[in-house]
C-alpha cells in the first residue's frame, strides 16, 4: 500500500490519526512487523493489531463496494 492509498483509506475511515494509526501505517506502508511499529510509535501491540483490524475491514468493504 502507497502512503497515499492509506491517507485516502485514514480519510474514509475516519481514523482520528494517533500514535495506533500511525503504527498502523508503519506496518501497512513500510512493512514493519506490528512489534516493530508498536515500540516505534509508543503504543501496545494489541493497540496496533486493533487499528490494523479497522483498516482491513475497511478495505475489504471497499473492495466489496466496487467489484
Amino acid at each position: 500500500m502507497t502512503t497515499a492509498q492509506f491517507q485516502a483509506l485514514a480519510e474514509l475511515l475516519r481514523l482520528r490519526g494517533g500514535p495506533a494509526t500511525d503504527a498502523a501505517r508503519l506496518v501497512l506502508v513500510d512493512g514493519l512487523t506490528v512489534t516493530e511499529a508498536a515500540q516505534r510509535a509508543g503504543v501496545s501491540s494489541s493497540g496496533v493489531s486493533n487499528a490494523l483490524a479497522r483498516c482491513r475491514r475497511g478495505m475489504e468493504l471497499a473492495r466489496r463496494a466496487v467489484g
